[in-house]
């Protein structure tokens, strides 16, 4: 047996065995300290990480919002330009194509949580609506109802965007109503006349406003369309607005504009 094997089959001294037991203490309380610094680390790390991103989400909820809330401006000349349509002799075709490009719009903004609040017909609610004028109303059932929506609302994902301007119908007992009027006379040719040439200039303003609602909206909707990550939606619905600018120009203008092309 060599000198080497029989000195580590001897027992440890009792100072050393000691010394042994205290170095170990003092590791397992340095892996502690170690150990406990570096959770409290994980622990702040996690922290700042959820900050990060819990900012970063509301940034790009408020820049999202911000943008849905463009359209707004949007919708209001697309609406002006569907009731200019309707007033005047423009036809069926364009009413229709307006309408078809404000539902495809109001669909795709309804899906980004954009959506309009009906008010019209219901009772008045302060907290929905404001009331910009009164009318008397002969029938007591409509009393404190929304008689016109003169401004229309919106909610975006279920907060109030903008409140609805409306008109709020009022009745009072005893209100006295108007006399029935009488048959109108028939109007003479010189009136007739001038009733048409009135018709026409009417018409020819009412394209006027028409064209420029649609441009602006038109124009307002390919700025933002550069914003918006569902630009292909945009893209179709800018397309058809063209589109309808198009239809709606008078026979006459169209025809100018392809000898000038031509």
């Amino acid at each position: 047996m060599s000198e080497g094997t029989v000195l580590s089959d001897e027992a440890p001294s009792p100072d050393n065995a000691e010394s042994l037991l205290q170095r170990a203490r003092l590791a397992e309380g340095r892996l502690a300290e170690v150990l406990t610094a570096y959770r409290t680390l994980k622990t702040e790390n996690d922290g700042y990480r959820d900050r990060i991103t819990r900012n970063l989400e509301r940034r790009y909820d408020q820049r999202r919002e911000r943008l849905l809330l463009r359209f707004i401006e949007i919708l209001d000349n697309l609406d002006r330009a569907l009731e200019s349509a309707e007033r005047s002799y423009l036809g069926d075709s364009v009413v229709e194509g307006l309408i078809l490009v404000r539902t495809q719009l109001l669909q795709t903004l309804q899906e980004e949580g954009l959506e309009r609040i009906p008010v019209v017909g219901l009772p008045y609610d302060p907290a929905l609506s404001e009331a910009v004028a009164t009318e008397t109303v002969s029938d007591p059932d409509q009393h404190h109802l929304v008689l016109k929506d003169l401004q229309r609302g919106y909610r975006l994902n279920g907060r109030i965007a903008r409140a609805s301007r409306v008109l709020v119908g009022e009745y009072r007992d005893g209100a006295a109503e108007e006399p029935p009027a009488g048959p109108a006379p028939e109007p003479s040719v010189s009136a007739a006349a001038e009733s048409t040439e009135k018709k026409k200039k009417e018409k020819e303003i009412t394209f006027s406003t028409l064209s420029l609602d649609l441009a602006s909206a038109v124009h307002e909707a390919a700025e933002a369309a550069t914003e918006i990550e569902d630009a292909e939606s945009l893209a179709e619905i800018v397309s058809d607005a063209e589109a309808a600018v198009g239809a709606a120009r008078p026979n006459g203008e169209r025809g100018d504009e392809d000898k000038g092309n031509g």
